[in-house]
């Protein structure tokens, strides 16, 4: 795992503060699942922690370093995630996950971090009209959370920018 330290995030942590993590990817329902989670740490006086996975394939040891690609991507998103969370005042932790599974590394996480919730988006990428698909990757982290799970959903048809409506932007 690649920890950005609580001076690289530009905040700092409590350890006995309740943390809510965060998966988040950047796309528009994580940045707006970013945005309710700090709000949320506001009011409850607990900290961020933004986690990044980083899918390996099966061919590839997880300890291999990230590629230059990787990295720069990591940290792009990390320094947007900065961007949202330091709007709030509240301690963040932003890490970055190689795994197999993006489920099992957002699941793993919340149990090593004891994050009292679990914030995740869903975007309905089905026609109108349809019914709603649950990725794998959510059906993983529903079925196995140890805590509560956030979604954040925008359905099919929605223009992404309505995810972020009231955020700021």
């Amino acid at each position: 795992m690649t920890t950005v330290t609580p001076e690289q995030a530009g905040t700092g942590t409590r350890t006995d503060a309740p943390v809510l993590l965060v998966a988040y990817d950047g796309s528009p329902m994580s940045e707006s699942q970013l945005h309710l989670a700090a709000r949320s740490a506001n009011d409850i006086g607990g900290q961020v922690r933004v986690l990044y996975v980083v899918l390996r394939n099966w061919h590839l040891p997880l300890d291999v370093p990230l590629s230059r690609e990787e990295e720069e991507r990591a940290n792009a998103l990390f320094d947007q995630a900065e961007s949202i969370v330091t709007r709030y005042g509240v301690p963040c932790v932003m890490e970055c996950d190689r795994a197999r599974s993006i489920g099992e590394a957002i699941v793993a996480d919340a149990a090593e971090s004891a994050a009292r919730m679990i914030f995740i988006g869903l975007r309905d990428s089905n026609r109108l009209g349809t019914s709603l698909f649950i990725s794998g990757t959510l059906r993983h982290v529903l079925q196995n959370a140890p805590c509560p799970v956030q979604i954040g959903y925008l359905p099919a048809g929605l223009p992404e920018h309505f995810a972020l409506d009231g955020e700021g932007r």
